[in-house]
Parts: structure tokens; C-alpha cells; sequence
């Protein structure tokens, strides 16, 4: 059976694609899944869509071939309107004619698309020639790719039972995110420690802008180094982009400064590291995206969201809320941002160790472990021929 992954272009679309990927070669070599003869009876499992560098990386670790296909992203900012034209009119019409070249060629049982703007050219094509498509959105609030190809596309799973709504009920499921699989076999606090070279005297906070780190969150947290690093470890991953800059800064200001030796500065981070953050975190602060907010609730942690702003129909207000009214994290609103308010957000949350024990507690309850098993089962059941939709509830 030959299934193709497409989504779009960060690597919060892309892990969980490999996630499934791996679930999918491992129910194939204990025999959990079988094809008939008249089909390929091996498993032949490829990426199409966007690739960056940093997908480039990790799909050459995770062992899944690739292929580039081009797409258009609209940008909502307004120096964006002229890359945002070119998008629209030049590489997404040159994607959506590569992808239907792509996938007459491949010509596979199933598609996996994890949505984006690097998804589009290839559910088109794959609409064109009836090839199924299972389609995943993580965060509460579709993102506008998902709005506009979910006609287009077999059956739709999500992570949280809110984004049902939005898509038509006899062919969503709710399954939740599929995680990078350290996130399911995480490793102990001291192993985790051994691994990022931390000690046991301070309490850790992991800082995370996502897979390509995020500015202003980076430059508030360098602001305020001096005034936490005598009473916290702070693991910080800024984005590979960024790692020199903050290398050259911290170097040039802070070399002296005692504690700095507290300070871990992280560029794109590994499977095996970024696991052990989540475990040896006493708090987390980060963006809201559906992915990272997926890996916070498996790990059990308790978390300060700083939601993006610019977020596409401010998906990640809505996923940031939907923690906060759940009762596992606490919500800054980036408009207000400051060194002042985030110190003290900081330590109000440390104040009582009940508090972070609970947040704790609230985020686990979450947590949907066997989200890639059961989108693994829907991939497969798709590829066999077997369109699956939702039972009518009686009344």
C-alpha cells in the first residue's frame, strides 16, 4: 500500500505526520495490517508538499522519502502583500500543476494531509483523481486551508471534540494531535537532567517559540535573564535562525554574569532533547499551537501561553483559552507583554507548588495518548477501500 503525507511547512504540521508514519510502519511489521494480493503488499510510505530545510531534516530522520511541491501562503501582515501576490499567482498554480503530475505518477491508496498551505496542491490533485484523503486539524479553530479543502477531502479527524462543529458531523472524528514518539515513551527526570546537563538546585523553565523559535518571546526572556537566572534554570530554544544572535549576545553581555551557566541556549532540537525538556520542566512557556499544546498535556506540565497575535483566525487564542478555562495553564496576551508582567506571572505560578500540581493534573486530563493508533487505523481502513463515517446518534 503506498500512502502519501503532505501538510505545510512548519514542524508543527509535520510531526505529527511522521508520528502516524511510524505507528503505520510498526502495525505493518507486527502484522497488525495486511493487504490483499491484488494490491502492493508492501508498505511504501512518502512526503509531498512543501519542504523546508529544517522538514528536510527531519523527514531524512524519520526515513520517509520526499518530494517538493510548491504552494502559496497568504500572509497577514502588510509588507507581506507582495510575497503574498507572488504566492497566490505564481507557485500555487506552479504546485497544483506539479502535484497532479506527482500524484499521477505515485498514484497512491491514501492520502494523510496535516493541512497548511503545503497541503493545498496536493488534495487538489488527489480530488481530481478521487484518491482518498484523511485530513487532520489540530487546533480549535480550523485554520482557513482546512475550511476550504475540507470539501474536497474523504473524512476529517481533530484534536479537540470543540473543532467538530466546524466540519460536517458524519465525517469528523475526534482523535487528537499524534506526538513525535519520545512524547510516549518519555524518559525519567534524572535521564532527562543527564541529558541537558541541569542540576537538581533550581527549579527549570523551559522556554519554546516552536520549531523555528519566536522573537519577542526570545528577546523578553533575555531581558529578564538577570533577574531569574539566581532562582531558576532556564532551557531556552530560540529557533536555529536565532541561535547565533543570542549566542553572541549572551557572550557579549552576560559572560560574567554567575549564573549564566544556568542558561541553555537550544537552536532545533532533536527528538531525544526536546522529550527531555518537557520532562525535567517544572513550567513551560510557549506559543499556543495545537502540536505544542498536545506534547504539554502528554508530558503533564503546566504552562504560561503567550497565543501568537497574527495567528490565523486566532487559532491560538482559542487553543490558549480552551487550556486556560480547563485549568492547566495561564494566559499572557502578547499585546501586553512585558519583562515586568512575565516576571511577575513567573512567580505568582511558583508561589504555591499546589497550583503548579494541579495545572498539572488539569493539563494531563487532556492528554490523548492513542491518537496516532487511531488515526494509523483510519489511514489504513481508507486505503483499503473502507470510507468511514460516524453512526447517527439516536435519540
Amino acid at each position: 500500500m503506498r500512502i502519501v503525507l503532505t501538510g505545510g511547512g512548519t514542524g508543527g504540521h509535520l510531526t505529527p505526520l511522521i508520528s502516524v508514519a511510524d505507528v503505520l510502519r510498526k502495525m505493518y511489521r507486527e502484522g497488525e495490517v495486511t493487504f490483499p494480493a491484488s494490491r502492493n503488499s508492501g508498505l511504501d510510505i512518502l512526503y509531498v508538499g512543501v519542504v523546508s530545510e529544517i522538514d528536510k531534516n527531519m523527514l531524512e530522520d524519520a526515513d520517509i522519502k520526499w518530494q517538493h511541491v510548491p504552494s502559496g501562503k497568504i500572509r497577514r501582515y502588510i509588507s507581506g502583500a507582495a510575497l503574498t501576490f507572488v504566492d497566490m499567482f505564481v507557485w500555487l498554480p506552479l504546485g497544483i500543476l506539479k502535484a497532479l503530475w506527482t500524484m499521477y505518477v505515485l498514484m497512491p491508496e491514501v492520502v494523510f494531509s496535516k493541512g497548511g498551505y503545503g497541503s493545498i496542491p496536493v488534495v487538489v490533485a488527489c480530488w481530481f483523481y478521487r484518491i482518498p484523503v484523511l485530513m487532520h486539524e489540530t487546533d480549535i479553530v480550523p485554520g482557513m486551508s482546512n475550511k476550504k479543502l475540507s470539501r474536497f477531502v474523504s473524512a476529517i479527524v481533530v484534536g479537540f471534540r470543540k473543532t467538530e462543529a466546524s466540519f460536517k458531523a458524519d465525517r469528523v472524528f475526534v482523535a487528537g494531535t499524534p506526538l513525535r514518539p519520545i512524547f510516549y515513551n518519555l524518559p525519567t527526570k534524572e535521564e532527562a537532567r543527564s541529558i541537558l546537563g541541569l542540576h537538581e538546585r533550581k527549579p527549570v523553565i523551559f522556554v519554546t517559540g516552536g520549531s523555528q523559535g519566536a522573537q519577542r518571546i526570545n528577546n523578553l526572556i533575555l531581558e529578564l535573564l538577570i533577574k531569574m537566572l539566581p532562582e531558576f534554570q532556564i532551557v531556552h530554544q530560540v529557533g536555529q535562525l536565532n541561535y547565533d544572535p543570542v549566542m553572541s549576545f549572551v557572550n557579549d553581555t552576560l559572560k560574567n554574569f554567575p549564573d549564566i551557566n544556568d542558561y541553555h541556549v537550544k537552536g532545533f532540537m532533536d527528538e531525544k532533547t526536546m522529550g527531555a525538556c518537557f520532562v525535567v520542566a517544572d513550567l513551560v512557556i510557549s506559543r499556543a499551537g495545537g502540536t505544542t499544546l498536545a506534547e504539554l498535556s502528554a508530558a503533564a506540565k503546566p504552562a504560561i501561553l503567550i497565543p501568537l497575535g497574527e495567528s490565523a483566525n486566532n487559532h491560538q487564542w482559542e487553543n490558549a483559552y480552551f487550556y486556560r478555562e480547563a485549568g492547566a495553564a495561564v494566559v499572557v496576551d502578547e499585546s501586553n507583554l512585558s519583562p515586568a508582567l512575565m516576571e511577575a506571572t513567573i512567580r505568582r505560578v511558583f508561589q504555591r507548588q499546589s497550583d503548579l500540581e494541579l495545572m498539572s493534573s488539569r493539563s494531563k486530563q487532556l492528554a490523548r495518548p492513542s491518537a496516532a493508533i487511531d488515526i494509523a487505523q483510519l489511514v489504513t481502513q481508507m486505503g483499503l477501500g473502507f470510507m468511514p463515517r460516524r453512526k447517527k446518534e439516536t435519540s
